[in-house]
């Protein structure tokens, strides 16, 4: 949904037959900024990223092969693909894959009152939100995963990598057990992987909700109160292999105001 910056509200998504699938949907915006996909980061880039979606039995259960008949069929689906690759005489799955991927790829708009305030071009940026950029790089410690200006895990100077974290997300609000989704580890059997997640991008965030892997928390109210407290190993029950920093960090309720006035700055323009 665009006025979701490309989420669906949903707790996590649902499958073909109605069914809750296991997972959160996250923003499409800046998603060509990761060079991995998904929250258990299986896939490389947006290209194999929608033939996944597409072939996932439990998502789309199709395929790009069956698509291209029925884009064949349609005059101005062959018109548009002739003018977007006018050395190809027929139309082959890359290029399914490449369209949507550079549609994707447009969805990095960088306007919004946190960009435009650091370019100079605005002074609307009130004290609360200065100070809530100051802590997110500061003492609440979130930019040493959500990694300034992209916001994502994606690892500067050269991006070439997009990190995981394991931060003990809960299986629901009680806080009292972890999610028993595996994440990474699903893909790569190793112990520190377990119920390891990709760190997304916080852009647009407050647009995105419900939030972490499984949707458990519908608030940054909430997110910022599960960080400040330390993750799943500071509420108490074990998670060995957390990467997160599980002592508290001690944030005052001003400054979790604060912290979460910053967030909502990163909405761009075409969602506020």
């Amino acid at each position: 949904m665009p006025e979701k910056a490309f989420t669906d509200g949903r707790k996590t998504n649902l499958s073909l037959d109605g069914f809750d699938l296991p997972r959160n949907t996250p923003t499409l915006t800046y998603a060509g900024l990761q060079n991995a996909l998904f929250w258990d980061l299986r896939q490389i880039d947006l290209e194999k990223q929608s033939v996944d979606v597409v072939q996932n039995e439990k998502e789309m259960h199709g395929s790009f092969s069956q698509i291209i008949p029925l884009i064949n069929k349609d005059k101005k689906y062959k018109s548009l693909f002739e003018k977007a690759f006018p050395k190809n005489n027929k139309i082959e799955e890359w290029q399914l894959q490449n369209a949507i991927a550079s549609y994707i790829r447009s969805l990095n708009d960088f306007d919004s009152r946190f960009d435009v305030y650091m370019r100079g071009e605005s002074n609307n940026f009130s004290e609360e939100e200065k100070l809530g950029f100051n802590l997110f790089a500061g003492k609440a410690k979130c930019a040493t995963c959500h990694f300034i200006p992209l916001f994502n895990g994606t690892v500067p100077p050269n991006y070439s990598k997009t990190e995981q974290e394991v931060i003990g997300t809960p299986k629901d609000k009680t806080a009292k057990e972890i999610s028993p989704d595996l994440g990474k580890y699903n893909q790569f059997k190793m112990d520190q992987l377990k119920n390891a997640f990709k760190t997304p991008s916080i852009r647009n965030v407050a647009k995105t909700a419900p939030y972490m892997h499984n949707g458990v928390f519908t608030t940054l109210e909430e997110v910022v109160d599960f960080y400040n407290k330390g993750g799943g190993k500071g509420l108490g029950y074990p998670v060995e292999n957390q990467t997160l920093p599980f002592d508290q960090l001690k944030l005052t309720k001003k400054e979790e105001s604060a912290l979460v006035a910053f967030m909502k700055t990163l909405t761009d323009q075409k969602y506020q």
